[in-house]
């Protein structure tokens, strides 16, 4: 098997790694992320909890959508630290940090229920 050099291929990798950092997210453009990771943390309360935090019609499940942040965070803390009971509550808040759990609330705290 014939090798072949490749002399243009370090300035090639280099134009490579100058894209690359350029398209990398900078601090400003990740903080303006903050919103749209907290609303793909609180999709996951939808299975239960509903579409933006409010379950269907006669849902023994409370909504969450436009309950005081610190309320949700109260809650969430509680189920956290064993305080509160639940039968999947306590392990889905502890998988959230303290910073996520805050995120959370204040997006249900900013949504507004149906019919508002």
């Amino acid at each position: 098997m014939r090798k072949t050099h490749l002399p243009a291929m370090p300035a090639l990798l280099a134009v490579c790694a100058a894209i690359a950092a350029l398209a990398m997210p900078g601090r400003a453009a990740a903080d303006d992320d903050r919103p749209l990771q907290a609303r793909a943390w609180a999709a996951a309360c939808a299975s239960c909890h509903g579409f933006g935090g409010q379950p269907p019609a006669g849902s023994p499940i409370p909504p969450l959508a436009g309950r005081p942040a610190a309320r949700i965070a109260s809650l969430m803390a509680d189920f956290k630290a064993g305080r509160r009971d639940g039968t999947v509550m306590p392990q889905i808040a502890k998988g959230y940090s303290e910073a996520q759990i805050a995120a959370i609330a204040a997006w249900f705290a900013a949504a507004r229920p149906q019919g508002d």
